[in-house]
């Protein structure tokens, strides 16, 4: 009765996604303090794991425990997204600006050093003589040097590239985040919407209808993950600081909050790890799909690659605001899809005559009469099929 009563509160509350991100966060916090606090190791003494077996026995503690955790994830559902932005630098300004100064200025000097080590010249030189000794430390020298460099493109791929509006505010330097995640994910920002002109989190929502399942199923099970990640980052954190007592404890139990830490990092870097393929996946659906986005905008389709920057940075402007159409997208023409050719309707079936023969030869005849009464038109060739109807002419006209 408890697992049917839990799988119907979360498949009314979002399936298989909320029970993932959300309650294996929670429960893990909650199962962590209640089982250091119901055997005993806030108090010093002895650990007393057997209670624990005890308390999982008694079937009313159980339903208070899973019961308590499920009213808890229901409650910090909203905040799961706020914790991926606190872990990518959005902090609150009255509060976190000297830190976030602090932080934007350390990436800053890392981005910068990457770039003097990727573009250096100075690189080591072959060995002076021939002698086996000396052509062995120069390729050792060779080695470290090549080694060096990797890791500096490794790094600075980390940073956002800068927008490739020219007209934007925002240099290369502020855009960057106080975060390591915040600068991946901003960088793959870059990457997917800026290369095209476009701003992604401004046409995201418009793109997003065209893209096809496959892509977009990978992109919620990326964001998921980053959701998850970021709550197991902080659940581990609160665990570790949760456990800081038992760091005095002559046992074995002070490496406890050690383990949360080390929990928690893992749990950042594999948000990390996502959050550059993530990046990949955006670039793909702006690859693919910007276009669709363009033409369902009732937009004319650029021709050029130059065209298509221009029209894009119009609508990313005009899309980002309070903005109106005349103001920012005035001389663009609209481009709308023409009539359904089966608005007339469907074809009608062949008649017995018609599959006979005989129909086929009626058909002959009257096209055969209507040839003739097309020669005899003086006008000539304007009743060419290869012309436009009268309709578009007389309207042209």
């Amino acid at each position: 009765m408890l697992g049917t009563l839990v799988q119907s509160g979360t498949k009314a509350l979002g399936g298989d996604k909320f029970s993932l991100v959300n309650l294996t966060p929670t429960a893990l916090l909650v199962g962590f303090i209640s089982a250091l606090a119901a055997s005993g190791a806030y108090g010093g003494g002895s650990v007393d794991l057997p209670k624990l077996s005890d308390l999982a026995g008694n079937a009313g503690w159980v339903v208070l425990a899973v019961f308590a955790v499920f009213v808890l994830a229901i409650i910090l559902r909203p905040f799961q997204m706020l914790l991926v932005w606190l872990l990518e630098g959005y902090w609150p300004q009255w509060e976190a600006v000297p830190l976030a100064e602090f932080a934007v200025e350390r990436h800053r000097r890392k981005r910068h050093t990457a770039e003097v080590v990727m573009r250096a010249q100075n690189a080591p030189g072959g060995p002076r003589t021939f002698a086996l000794q000396a052509v062995a430390d120069a390729r050792r020298r060779q080695i470290r040097w090549d080694a060096r460099r990797f890791r500096a493109q490794m790094i600075y791929e980390r940073y956002p590239d800068g927008r490739v509006n020219p007209d934007s505010p925002q240099t290369l330097d502020d855009r960057l985040m106080p975060t390591v995640l915040g600068n991946v994910l901003r960088q793959g920002e870059d990457d997917a919407g800026d290369r095209y002109g476009l701003d992604l989190p401004t046409v995201s929502t418009r793109l997003y209808p065209f893209i096809q399942e496959r892509i977009g199923t990978a992109i919620n099970r990326n964001l998921d993950l980053i959701e998850l990640g970021a709550a197991l980052c902080v659940t581990f954190a609160i665990g570790a600081a949760a456990s800081s007592p038992l760091a005095f404890r002559p046992d074995g139990w002070r490496a406890v909050p050690f383990v949360a830490v080390v929990l928690s990092f893992l749990a950042y870097r594999g948000a990390l790890q996502t959050a550059r393929s993530h990046g990949q996946l955006l670039a793909t659906a702006f690859d693919l799909y910007r276009f669709d986005m363009v033409k369902a905008l009732r937009y004319p389709l650029p021709k050029t690659v130059e065209e298509e920057l221009d029209l894009n940075r119009q609508i990313s402007e005009f899309l980002a605001g309070r903005n109106r159409a005349v103001d920012l997208m005035d001389g663009i023409r609209y481009v709308h899809p023409a009539a359904d050719d089966t608005a007339s309707g469907p074809a009608e079936p062949a008649s017995a005559g018609q599959e006979d023969g005989r129909g086929a030869s009626a058909s002959s005849g009257a096209d055969d009469e209507a040839a003739g009464e097309e020669s005899e038109d003086p006008s000539g060739g304007a009743g060419s099929s290869d012309g436009p109807p009268a309709t578009e002419s007389s309207g042209s006209s």
